[in-house]
């Protein structure tokens, strides 16, 4: 999902009409050479609306034919820092404008504190920060937005020089090109036992082809990739009944695996379910209820049983910015009116990306506050209660897993050990990609994954089940699974302490019930657990 607050997107909106426009007659009369007037002309209107993505090229192409030129090369900076995040060329040209600071606006200090922040380099970065500061606080009542900025990166570097002091044993993969592209990939989403994926990505081949005039980026498409043995398959677009020609974007995916909710930008902010019949995912249809608003809401995760949803809003009454939420389902299906998870989850600044671990009791989600080394960090949270209301205070999940740059979309593996996120790192394919760390140090509670086939006694044939698991101590239901009709598979996850009857009902068949026990479960289990229905017809 593309952050973009819903506060600014009118101003936006109306930027990007009038950059459309232009770009509709600069491009027609492109066919010819253009003089370095044409082109500075150009460059600097897009510059000036704020249009970096289409404004770097223009700049790139005067540097190459008029290189060092002081008014080329200070845009190209602050063009990388405000697209793609790259430090590394954005340096090149700022350590440059710094030989002659006096040739450039005070705010080369604030761009160069950016990219020794991005490049980790946090020192150097507070350095230039401090200068920037020196100019603003000249007229400090008109700059006190950027100062208040100024002050929170260098309140994130020291976070940095902390964390990376404590860095933590991890080890992180790119998942590759069948995964990557040169294009932006986030919004991971796996079975549980992770046997699939399903991402976001804004590639050429996206439904209708279009380009969002305010980025300059293809629109979001999802994919999905199956493993085999060790080995990613090339990604798949997942089709019509996911993809539209705007906006679409994968934000959970049930612990079965049979249920997937996207985001769908059209004419406002949606939530969208689909389900898997089988091998096809139907249409997704908009969640009813109380959960989609006029507001900017990108994200959202099942819980385990499916009867919450925590996501992401920025919607009057929170604490600043993206707060996240969480909101209960009704018997009608219907969500009730969402729940502010607080100020213990909340800051005021961006909280976004929420994912509850299978063991139920573990929040991960991305914010901009807390103790934040620059961006977006990854956090994680206990509840403290059967409530859903009382919360341990967030931790980080450390560096390397946090870096400077944007850290999102997080999706944990059932036993702890594989964390799947999205992020920039230098040796990315391009923009964000997404990435797995392996560690051995799990922070998850006991949890039994168990997987199976659900099939006809007789004929051995997938059948389509539904199984309700109680916890017989108190007789409450904590969770319904499904097992998909093609394959008769089903997956689900029992958290540790309790006993479970185990009902599992198709029509035309015999309901079969069985128990397992977790009371005294010693760490992470997985168990394979086939099931033979018996068809209604047969005497047991």
């Amino acid at each position: 999902m593309k952050i973009m607050f819903s506060y600014q997107y009118a101003l936006k909106l109306k930027k990007c009409i009038a950059i459309c426009m232009y770009f509709n007659t600069f491009l027609l009369f492109a066919q010819t050479p253009l003089s370095q007037t044409e082109l500075e002309s150009n460059a600097n209107y897009t510059f000036d609306n704020q249009d970096y993505y289409h404004a770097l090229p223009i700049f790139l192409t005067l540097d190459s034919i008029y290189p060092n030129v002081p008014k080329y090369m200070f845009p190209i900076a602050v063009c990388y820092i405000n697209t793609t995040g790259d430090e590394q060329n954005a340096l090149l040209f700022l350590e440059k404008c710094k030989l002659k600071p006096n040739q450039y606006p005070p705010t080369l200090h604030y761009y160069l504190g950016r990219a020794y922040h991005l490049a980790h380099r946090f020192d150097n970065a507070i350095v230039e920060y401090e200068i920037c500061l020196s100019y603003l606080y000249k007229n400090k009542k008109k700059n006190i937005s950027m100062i208040k900025d100024i002050y929170r990166q260098v309140e994130m570097c020291e976070n940095g020089k902390k964390l990376m002091r404590d860095e933590i044993p991890i080890h992180i993969k790119n998942l590759g090109p069948t995964i990557n592209s040169n294009y932006p990939e986030y919004g991971p989403v796996l079975t549980l036992d992770e046997s699939q994926l399903i991402f976001t990505s804004c590639r050429p081949e996206t439904t209708g082809g279009l380009i969002d005039p305010e980025d300059g980026l293809f629109y979001e498409d999802v994919y999905i990739s199956s493993k085999i043995d060790s080995t990613w398959m090339l990604a798949k677009n997942m089709g019509p009944s996911i993809n539209t020609d705007g906006h679409d974007a994968s934000i959970s995916l049930a612990s079965d695996g049979q249920e997937l909710l996207i985001y769908r930008y059209d004419r406002g902010d949606n939530f969208l379910s689909s389900k898997l019949d089988g091998e096809v995912w139907l249409k997704a249809e908009e969640l009813k209820g109380e959960i989609n608003s006029k507001y900017y809401e990108p994200s959202a995760c099942l819980t385990k049983n499916g009867e919450y949803l925590i996501f992401s809003s920025d919607r009057p009454g929170g604490y600043g910015g993206l707060d996240l939420y969480i909101s209960k389902k009704l018997l009608n299906n219907e969500w009730a009116r969402p729940i502010n998870l607080g100020p213990i989850i909340n800051t005021r600044y961006n909280e976004d990306s929420p994912f509850m671990h299978p063991d139920g009791k573990t929040l991960y989600f991305s914010s901009q506050g807390h103790n934040s080394m620059g961006g977006f960090d990854m956090f994680y949270s206990k509840l403290l209660s059967d409530s859903t209301d009382h919360w341990d205070a967030p931790i980080n999940v450390g560096y390397p897993l946090n870096s400077a740059h944007d850290d999102i979309h997080f999706n944990l593996s059932a036993d702890g050990r594989r964390i799947y996120f999205a992020s920039i790192r230098p040796e990315g394919y391009g923009d964000k990609d997404i990435y797995v760390a392996t560690t051995d140090q799990p922070k998850v509670l006991d949890i039994l994954v168990i997987v199976g086939i659900i099939q006809d006694s007789v004929s051995k044939e997938p059948v389509s089940a539904t199984i309700e698991v109680v916890d017989t101590d108190n007789n409450t239901i904590i969770g319904i699974y499904h097992s998909n009709k093609a394959t008769g598979k089903y997956i689900m996850a029992l958290p540790e302490g309790g006993k479970y009857r185990l009902s599992i009902q198709s029509p035309n068949y015999k309901v079969c019930d069985d128990f397992i026990t977790t009371k005294e479960m010693d760490g992470y289990q997985e168990r394979l657990k086939n099931i033979n229905l018996c068809p209604d017809g047969i005497k047991e």
